[in-house]
């Protein structure tokens, strides 16, 4: 009979396994000493560089003792560093394992895939959230990694950080304010370095404290790391000055500052720190004193809490603080649904380029875009993904970071301040490693110096992109690139050359139906005090370089973006977008559907069943229903054999919005995990659905089904799924009996509505007026007399929270 093996040498080597997995991290198995303050020994240990402490306390076999011993260290100090414990696992090693030692044991460790963890977050003044809320998650050791790695992030260190930092901006700009009035000189000459004007809300003069304050925070980072500058050229290089070193007698010298600035800027971070210091150098000495000394104290907060370097902390703040956002309609992802469609387009399964994920050469050659950045969230998150899996599938992320920084990532927007928290967001990976170049601008928008409109990213439509478009770009972006950079930059960002295009664009439409846009000739290229006469100019030029493309105008922008995302793919490469829900059913989103349908393979459409449409959302604050759509790019003959095949899709209907990044990338990879292993049930088999579960928790249903050849893909959104099998089979006609293990079925003849009724006049062209007085029809609205018995005359604009169910 073998020997079980003693729990602290399970530990010890769980441990060493984890250790060899990254190597920004340290992971203490059973130390001596004093680990905690007030006594204690926690099983494993890890700490990461820009991250809080995680503790794992595994047992043989007792589940109970595992969460008991987790859940004590919630709270607790780590002795060396005096951060507190915020996040902790509990974990069960599987029966196979326990009789083993030595290599064998880590071996099996490397290879088991039926290690059941939990996860413990610390709630100040309630009980600690448990991801599941019941049952085990079961996995193998670089899902154990990859979890502890967003642990220490944990979101409410997130959230009370966000605030310091809007809080910190606010204070910011309002001394600002104090010292020169909106409408100043000073003010207008501010906003014109991220290309804004200087708005009376003040959501300019915080977007500039933002840039400043993110500057100082990169600056500080790069200090702690000894970062090499150079003095003056020619001269030995020395390591960046810590950003305190520059204030004297309680006094900040902010031209020194900007000179320490401009030595960074010989070697890189152009995005980052040339807009911050042109601010401030137009600023009057008090005033900059004032500005930095709020900036700073700040600063100093998110420093010293840990997560200045996450994509996490941008994303909940910035859509606090961007301008025109009337316009641009741009939609900033929280960062648990970036999580989540991240994870789905980038599968552990599936290294781009098809390589092993230990491969850096092949992954140093993939290309990644976002064409509307945003707050850099979605990029930002592929890339770490992405950095992960190489460093756990052995490779070096540090030896990864400058190819993709100087040919991997394209990052545009419409917005300078946008670019800037990208580029801080992606450099700060690894602050340390320069990089020679970077494809991360603001594109030209409305009208230029040669008379000519630019149409921000959607100029890239086109196949044959104008050189000064990029060194228009380069010069807003950064006060210019070399020209050799820029004519790579234009090589780099040609039709087919990209590996993943993961988007959330604008959904603004041409039409200006609603009531906030009532006054503007065309919403969708209206940003930036463009002039009805530009506007019309933008959109012909958008009509020309979509010609025969299936994009629709009263789809508006985000079916251009999927156009511009199509023709930047590469054969094989994959798409990740956040879409509005309507582009799942509308007739304008038809042609693009059908492309869908017939060019993409792997077409995944996730949805969530919330009770309204803020709740069905994947955006910050849209207020609208949306859709995640993943998919990758067929061979060129996919079409003709999509005929004869008829191409499938899995519907994935989440049953709430997912509130952790953890958990969003759990739920993805057991989505990936059912897929691969087929067992997602189909629509048109009998039986009930699959469910979406982690651990004991359920997230919604999985179907896979048929892509119909036109109209909507009715599965997308449903809130039920046993009601999405009903609604099939009564579309081929037979009445399926729900709740019963047979289904049975009767026939029930279907026909569609068009075949004895008439769709009539739209609601608009009966009752709404032009600006000029003049009805847009000949039609008059008259009400019929009110009867006990509803006849429905007229379904347009029809009350949609009242009649919501059929009885």
């Amino acid at each position: 009979m073998t020997s079980a093996t003693h729990e602290h040498t399970l530990n010890i080597a769980l441990g060493e396994v984890l250790n060899s997995l990254r190597a920004s991290w340290r992971a203490s198995s059973e130390r001596t000493g004093q680990i905690l303050v007030g006594g204690g020994r926690p099983d494993i240990l890890i700490e990461e560089a820009s991250g809080w402490p995680v503790v794992i306390e595994a047992e043989r076999s007792n589940h109970s003792d595992a969460e008991k011993d987790a859940q004590a260290r919630l709270g607790r100090v780590v002795a060396k560093t005096g951060r507190e414990i915020e996040t902790a696992i509990a974990l069960v090693y599987p029966p196979h394992i326990l009789s083993l030692d030595g290599p064998a044991l880590r071996d099996a460790i490397v290879r088991a895939q039926d290690l059941e963890y939990a996860l413990y977050t610390r709630r100040v003044g309630s009980s600690p959230d448990r991801l599941p809320s019941r049952g085990w998650i079961k996995g193998g050791i670089r899902d154990l990694a990859m979890l502890v790695h967003r642990a220490a992030v944990p979101p409410p260190r997130i959230e009370a950080l966000a605030t310091e930092l809007e809080n910190g901006v606010k204070l910011a700009a309002d001394e600002f304010t104090r010292r020169h009035r909106f409408g100043s000189e000073l003010g207008a000459q501010v906003a014109n370095v991220l290309g804004q004007s200087d708005d009376n809300e003040g959501q300019t003069r915080r977007m500039a404290m933002t840039v400043i304050a993110n500057a100082l925070v990169f600056h500080e980072s790069l200090a702690e790391v000894e970062f090499q500058v150079p003095v003056f050229e020619g001269a030995p290089k020395r390591a960046v000055r810590p950003v305190e070193s520059f204030r004297s007698i309680g006094v900040f010298a902010s031209g020194d500052i900007c000179r320490e600035w401009e030595r960074i800027l010989t070697v890189n971070y152009w995005p980052i720190f040339w807009s911050a210091k042109e601010m401030l150098r137009l600023m009057p000495t008090a005033t900059a004193h004032a500005v930095l000394e709020w900036l700073w104290r700040t600063g100093q907060k998110l420093v010293a809490g840990g997560v200045t370097r996450s994509h996490d902390l941008t994303g909940v703040v910035f859509q606090r603080l961007i301008a025109d956002r009337k316009f641009l309609a741009a939609n900033y992802t929280r960062p648990e649904a970036a999580a989540l469609l991240a994870a789905l387009a980038l599968p552990a399964v599936r290294p781009p380029g098809g390589a092993d994920w230990g491969d850096g050469e092949t992954l140093a050659g993939a290309q990644i875009g976002d064409f509307a950045c945003g707050t850099g969230t979605l990029l930002s998150t592929a890339y770490q993904r992405m950095s992960l899996l190489h460093e756990l599938h052995g490779g070096d992320p540090r030896r990864l970071h400058g190819p993709m920084m100087r040919h991997g990532l394209v990052g545009l927007d419409v917005l300078n301040i946008a670019v800037h928290l990208t580029a801080a967001m992606l450099a700060g990976s690894h602050p340390d490693t320069p990089f020679d170049g970077e494809c991360l601008l603001t594109m030209p928008y409305g009208k230029q110096e040669d008379g000519n409109v630019a149409i921000g990213s959607l100029d890239l439509l086109s196949p044959n992109v104008r050189m000064e478009l990029f060194a228009t770009a380069a010069a807003v972006s950064a006060g210019g690139r070399a020209p050799e950079l820029v004519r790579d930059i234009v090589s780099r960002v040609g039709h087919g050359k990209f590996d993943l295009v993961i988007m959330n664009p604008p959904f603004t439409r041409p039409t200006n139906h609603e009531a906030r846009h009532s006054n503007v000739p065309i919403p969708s290229y209206a940003a930036f005090e463009t002039t009805p006469k530009e506007q019309s100019a933008m959109a012909e030029r958008v009509k020309a370089l979509t010609k025969n493309a299936p994009s629709h105008g009263n789809a508006g922008e985000a079916s251009l973006f999927v156009e511009l995302a199509h023709r930047k793919l590469r054969q094989d490469g994959s798409v990740a977008m956040v879409l509005p829900l309507s582009a799942m059913s509308g007739s304008s989103w038809n042609a693009v559907r059908m492309r869908w349908r017939d060019s993409y393979d792997d077409i995944m459409v996730v949805t969530v069943a919330g009770p309204g449409t803020y709740d069905s959302s994947f955006s910050a604050d849209t207020g609208m229903a949306e859709c995640l759509l993943v998919a990758k790019r067929a061979p060129g003959d996919h079409h003709s054999a999509s005929l004869n095949s008829p191409t499938r899709g899995i519907f994935v209907m989440l049953s709430q919005q997912v509130q952790a990044a953890a958990a969003a990338e759990l739920l993805a990879a057991e989505i990936i995990r059912l897929r691969e292993t087929g067992q997602i049930r189909r629509l048109e088999d009998s039986g009930g659905l699959t469910a979406l579960l982690l651990g004991g928790d359920s997230f919604g249903v999985v179907i896979d089904a048929l892509l119909p050849k036109s109209g909507p893909w009715s599965l997308a959104g449903i809130a039920d799924g046993e009601l999405a099998k009903a609604a099939y089979h009564l579309e081929q006609g037979a009445l399926l009996q729900l709740g019963q293990p047979s289904a049975p079925h009767f026939d029930l003849p279907i026909v569609p509505l068009g075949q004895f009724a008439e769709r009539g006049p739209v609601d608009r062209d009966i009752t709404e007026q032009t600006r000029g007085g003049i009805p847009r029809g000949p039609f008059e609205l008259i009400r019929p007399a009110v009867s006990p018995a509803p006849t429905y005359p007229m379904l347009w604009a029809h009350d949609a929270k009242r009649e919501r169910r059929l009885v």
